[in-house]
């Protein structure tokens, strides 16, 4: 069963061992690769301490297996960012995962607008945004910038009902 949890020390050694991938770490935007027990230390801390931030561990049958988080932009919106290990994609636990967030963001926070950006080529993360109810914006051009190469950016939303 999915769930929701607060970063604690105890997801530094799944952090490491799941952050620690190219093919996971190339959609993050500050996300190093190399990942090391102190770039999961720093993550872990930050996370202690950020009163603006709402982020989790997503853990399977109490395996951590990834992570999501709201970062408030204002009164009423936010920008939503998520990610899991390899072994872990394709099997519908970040559409549980989302679709949690998504309730917690509009019931909880009251957000009105909740929106995500994604790298152009990542199709993968578009279709989630798009199956968990986001509509596509528009891209912006050049807008992301990873290890001194800028990417385009895919911009989706979804609003309140």
């Amino acid at each position: 069963m999915i769930k929701l949890a607060e970063i604690s020390d105890k997801h530094k050694d799944s952090l490491v061992k799941l952050l620690n991938n190219e093919n996971v770490s190339k959609w993050l935007l500050h996300v190093p690769f190399p990942y090391s027990p102190k770039d999961a230390e720093e993550f872990i801390e930050k996370c202690r301490y950020n009163k603006v931030d709402h982020l989790f561990a997503i853990e399977n049958d109490g395996v951590h297996i990834g992570g999501i988080g709201i970062h408030i932009k204002g009164e009423h919106k936010a920008e939503i960012g998520y990610w899991l290990g390899e072994e872990y994609w394709r099997k519908g636990y970040l559409t549980i995962a989302l679709n949690k967030v998504i309730d917690y963001a509009f019931k909880d926070l009251n957000l009105k607008r909740i929106y995500a950006g994604t790298f152009e080529d990542n199709i993968a993360s578009e279709r989630l945004l798009l199956k968990c109810g986001f509509e596509y914006e528009g891209t912006l051009r050049k807008s992301l910038k990873k290890d001194d190469v800028f990417f385009n950016e895919k911009i989706f939303s979804r609003i309140a009902d």
